[in-house]
């Protein structure tokens, strides 16, 4: 596993077991499309032992183009990750085929046993090895406080928990490293909170 070579992304930027294989010319217009903007995604996703789930908190999110910019790094890496999004944009036809091509699960929370946490849970016990993307905040509006949920999936699925980050102030998506849960949810979700505060949001003020 190597950092980034071109500048911009690359497939060597994370494990080959969790490359979704897509055609050239996709990843090929998520570089274009990073470099227009001036983009770029940094560091990596190192080897793990076995087919291991990775739980990827991607922070701070605080605005729609965290999103725009994270499928544009998704598709450059080639990675293949799930991510959940409400239910009702699944049924839009043109918005609802892409979210899916990307990996995308729809949440219906109306529905008793139809959280992000159980819902994440059920599918990637489905899974040998399996990478799943999520913000910790749970939303791009201001929140005072961070959502256990990853917590309790990477405890349940035996999964690891990876840092990424939406860094505005450089123009890059930032695979970090690994975080290893302590154990006390309070004192680790205030370390991930105050971990992302060291990095520029889209829009701080809603951090």
């Amino acid at each position: 596993m190597q950092p980034n070579q071109n500048n911009i992304v690359s497939t060597k930027q994370i494990p080959a077991r969790y490359r979704a294989s897509r055609p050239k010319i996709v990843q090929w217009t998520a570089r274009c499309f990073l470099r227009i903007f001036g983009w770029k995604v940094d560091g990596f996703v190192p080897p793990v032992k076995g087919n291991e789930n990775l739980i990827i908190i991607a922070g701070p999110h605080t605005s729609n183009w965290d999103g725009i910019f994270g499928f544009a790094a998704i598709l450059g890496l080639d990675a293949k990750i799930s991510f959940f999004g409400k239910h009702s944009l699944f049924t839009k036809p043109v918005l609802g085929k892409f979210l899916k091509y990307m990996g995308g699960i729809p949440v219906d929370k109306t529905k008793p046993g139809s959280g992000l946490t159980e819902v994440a849970i059920q599918n990637m016990k489905k899974l040998n090895g399996s990478l799943i993307a999520m913000a910790p905040e749970g939303t791009r509006a201001k929140t005072e406080k961070m959502k256990s949920g990853f917590l309790r999936i990477a405890k349940a699925v035996e999964g690891k928990i990876f840092l990424g980050v939406f860094d505005f102030g450089k123009k890059r998506i930032f695979l970090d490293k690994f975080y290893e849960p302590s154990g006390d949810s309070e004192k680790d979700l205030q370390w991930v909170r105050n971990y992302f505060m060291q990095y520029q949001a889209k829009r701080p003020e809603n951090y």
